[in-house]
């Protein structure tokens, strides 16, 4: 009976041992899943930080000489041809987009769906994509500041569709208070203007009148 109750002495001291041995692991288990967290608490600000260097570190590059200005070029340039890229689509009939790449102009022919440079253009299409980047410069430009806008840009490459559709783009091209002046000897064009300054040749010296 004595070895009995020693031995149940015995189990109990050792259960009582176990229960401490298995709180201190519990304990050591929270610890580390603690330490876990706060790891990847870590890990997502470190991410972030780095995210914040690059950042940092790019501006510090940009402001060295002569990036800074490259940098605003680039992206005035961008948001130029965004503009032009749409003036382009609604004068070629949903045919061309203009695209950058390499600050060099490029086109999407939407009818092959390939691109090309715009100097692969024709005559009358070049003349489409040179007046969509001037019509989009021209509003980037003014700014309520470009009192008049003067286009010379060899009407006279146009075939009578495209002349169509650039003589409409014109006539609904917002002004804003700006004297919008085109230089053609397209009489067609001309017609569709609604004030026209002709200049005629004459023996003892050209003529201006308004028609």
């Amino acid at each position: 009976m004595r070895e009995f109750r020693e031995g149940l002495r015995a189990v109990e001291e050792r259960l009582q041992e176990l229960g401490r041995e298995i709180g201190a692991k519990e304990a050591r288990v929270e610890s580390l899943r603690e330490d876990l967290r706060r790891k990847r608490d870590l890990e997502a600000r470190l991410a972030e930080v780095g995210q914040e260097v690059a950042l940092w570190e790019k501006l510090a590059w940009d402001l060295q000489g002569n990036n800074f200005p490259a940098y605003l070029l680039g992206f005035r340039q961008r948001h130029l041809v965004e503009r032009a890229d749409g003036l382009l689509s609604t004068l070629s009939g949903g045919r061309y987009r203009l695209r950058i790449q390499e600050d060099e102009y490029w086109v999407l022919d939407l009818w092959t769906e390939a691109e090309r440079p715009v100097k692969t253009l024709s005559g009358g299409e070049s003349f489409l994509a040179s007046l969509a980047l001037a019509l989009a410069l021209s509003e980037e430009l003014s700014r309520g500041r470009l009192g008049a806008l003067f286009l010379d840009e060899g009407f006279g490459t146009l075939d009578p569709e495209a002349l169509e559709q650039v003589a409409g783009i014109l006539e609904a091209l917002p002004t804003r208070g700006r004297l919008v002046g085109i230089v053609t000897h397209v009489e067609a064009l001309a017609e569709r203007l609604p004030a026209r300054l002709r200049v005629r040749k004459h023996p003892s010296g050209s003529r201006v009148e308004w028609v």
